[in-house]
């Protein structure tokens, strides 16, 4: 089951829900710095810590940050605006943090599913890619390097003094894009004096995952064409990165990367902890057909219910061992679903590009 991390700033839970997140600055809020990791995880360690491999790839975090002068971060956000965002029409997510500098996000249009031992060094290349080419000097260098497990201040919260302790009077607070091109340092200071409770919520970029996943093609030498599908290059990837578990039973020419529209339907059962049996039979085919090991297979049902086993045969409580329903569909060698039997289940629509 997804996670994420609390801080204040030192990590000190782990919130599998909303709900335990809020409870956690409902105590610390006005009290603490309350921080929040930028990603959800999906795994522990052996010993109980957080696998920061595990993180979902769902955004791009940017943390413009210098002590002395405000306004340079502001001109930064500014020119990444102009010269990134407003190009490929991403909509980024903006926020002044409350002391001197300014969080953003540029949000895909759904998680990008990179081999886990590549996760942290694609966000700090790009990253640092990213800086290089459009001159962000104060996009903070140890946030780069941190990469998949920063942490960032949580939206509506108290800034407190880090000398002295108490609030200061400023709040971490959302702004638009036309607020933060069109207001003053000092105007958007006194909008975050107050506690405005705004949440925007983000607007995912189909843009903003592309170019993403063509700088990491391009980090591995990996060819590619406008043409290319995302599930395409994500599989070139695995390929290149040594990241594809081959299964006895299956060879090369049948291995086909998991479509957009089953990695949502995945992401939506998380969601709501529940999915039905044709769905885990769509789930299942796919995820066979993409080669994936018993273990990884046993991740996603296990997140999707999180409970044990049972008898219901998806998964069992063992993660290497699979489940009754998994063996009889790979002993039946059953081939994933086709397209038009997606639409007619209300999963793909015709304007999805998978095939």
């Amino acid at each position: 089951m997804y996670y994420r991390e609390f801080g204040i700033p030192a990590r000190i839970a782990k919130c599998y829900d909303v709900e335990e997140l809020e409870k956690q600055v409902a105590k610390y809020n006005g009290k603490k710095n309350c921080y929040a990791s930028v990603y959800v995880f999906g795994d522990e360690k052996p010993n109980g810590k957080t696998d920061y491999e595990s993180a979902m790839l769902n955004t791009i975090w940017f943390d413009f940050d210098d002590i002395k002068n405000v306004e340079k971060c502001l001109k930064d956000v500014r020119k990444f605006i102009r010269r990134f965002c407003n190009p490929l029409k991403i909509t980024p997510r903006i926020y002044l943090t409350g002391g001197k500098g300014f969080q953003m996000n540029i949000d895909f249009h759904s998680p990008v599913d990179l081999p886990a031992h590549l996760k942290r060094r694609a966000i700090q290349e790009y990253l640092k890619h990213l800086k290089k080419k459009y001159y962000l000097g104060t996009l903070d260098d140890i946030c780069i390097n941190n990469s998949v497990s920063c942490m960032r201040r949580i939206v509506n919260t108290a800034y407190i003094s880090k000398i002295e302790g108490i609030p200061t009077g400023v709040w971490c607070t959302q702004f638009t894009v036309a607020q933060i091109m069109d207001s003053d340092i000092a105007a958007l200071y006194a909008i975050a004096m107050e506690d405005t409770g705004i949440v925007y919520p983000p607007i995912k970029s189909p843009k903003a995952q592309r170019n993403f996943v063509e700088f990491v093609c391009d980090m591995l030498e990996i060819k590619h064409t406008v043409s290319n599908s995302i599930d395409y290059l994500l599989n070139e990837i695995e390929k290149a990165s040594g990241s594809i578990k081959i299964s006895s039973d299956i060879g090369n020419d049948y291995i086909k990367p998991v479509r957009e529209c089953i990695m949502k339907l995945i992401e939506r059962n998380v969601e709501r902890g529940h999915s039905s049996h044709e769905e885990n039979n769509v789930i299942a085919t796919e995820l066979i057909t993409a080669a994936y090991s018993n273990r990884d297979i046993h991740f996603v049902f296990n997140s999707i219910y999180d409970e044990p086993a049972g008898e219901w045969g998806w998964y069992s409580n063992d993660p290497n061992i699979a489940g009754r329903q998994i063996e009889l569909i790979r002993s039946k060698a059953l081939n994933r679903y086709s397209k038009d039997k997606l639409i007619q289940l209300g999963i793909c629509t015709e304007k999805c590009g998978c095939l």
